[in-house]
Formats: C-alpha cells, structure tokens, sequence
C-alpha cells in the first residue's frame, strides 16, 4: 500500500513544521483535545521524528512500565523544565543523538492503571548524531501508513489516530 510521505523542513529560528513534497500530504494534528484527568497527571513529552518519509518508534525495554510496546521516544517533564527543554535532553539520554524541536501539536491525556499522563507531541527534525536505542530494547523507522501495525503503547495510539496523513 503507498500513500503519502510527510517531510519536514527547517525555517527560520529553527522551528520546523510538516510541508507539502511532491503533491502529498504532511501529518496534521486533528481534533485532539485535552480533558480533565486533573491534579497529578504526569506531563510528558514525545517526538515525532521523520526521516525519508518514516518516523522513528522505540520499543520500550523489559523491566520497564509497558515493556515489550512501542512508543515515541521522548519522557516526562522534570519541575520547572519547559516541554521543548525536557525533550531535547530525553533524546539525549534516550537516543543519544539532537534534534531541532517544532511544531507542537494539541496534547493527549491517557490514564493508565498506575499513573495518568498528559502526552505533549512535538514535530522534530534530527540534528547532530544518529539515534541509537540506548533506554530501549529496539527502535525502528515505520511509514505512517504502518504505524497501525506497530502495537504502540495506549497514550501513542490517541497520537497517532490524532494525526491526519
């Protein structure tokens, strides 16, 4: 099945967002809104990281919450750190590797059996380094019409189905 390639492209102050390549589509962010979970919701941050039309997914490690699921890689939000802060320094320790944060899109909340989050994505274009899976026990470039084939973790899904392609 082919369908269409997002790219990304870097514009000035490094802000990077989805474009047009080729008459197809980019990623959009569609009807996502934030509930109510309330008080002690966990602030967490992910990448959407995409490279000649795929975008990366890690598995998350054994021993860990939701092992053996994949997942966008990014991680929780440290007291008074802004989300794009916290995700360039999770990138680090996760993959080893920069990225240039953009676009953010509308965030989503999950609430799993141990604990609720409030999953902020973020459109990124890697920057010095190749990701390597350090914190997970594999990573994968996927295009986005086989990200359904991925069993991603519970709070990805509501990000995926909240991405128009």
């Amino acid at each position: 099945m082919t369908g269409p390639r997002p790219s990304l492209k870097a514009t000035e102050g490094r802000q990077v967002t989805p474009r047009l390549v080729a008459g197809r589509r980019p990623f959009r962010a569609w009807g996502m809104g934030v509930g109510g979970l309330g008080e002690g919701v966990i602030d967490v941050v992910c990448a959407l990281i995409l490279r000649e039309g795929r975008v990366l997914v890690c598995q998350r490690a054994g021993g860990k919450h939701l092992a053996g699921l994949w997942e966008f890689p990014g991680g929780k939000v440290d007291e008074g750190e802004g989300r794009e802060e916290a995700l360039v320094r999770e990138i680090r320790e996760e993959l080893g590797c920069e990225v240039l944060v953009g676009k953010g899109l509308e965030a989503v909340e999950h609430e799993y059996a141990e604990v609720a989050i409030r999953l902020w994505p973020f459109w990124c274009e890697l920057g010095e380094g190749e990701p390597e899976a350090l914190e997970h026990a594999a990573m994968r470039w996927v295009t986005p019409e086989n990200l359904g084939g991925v069993e991603l973790a519970p709070a990805d899904v509501k990000v995926v189905n909240g991405i128009k392609i």
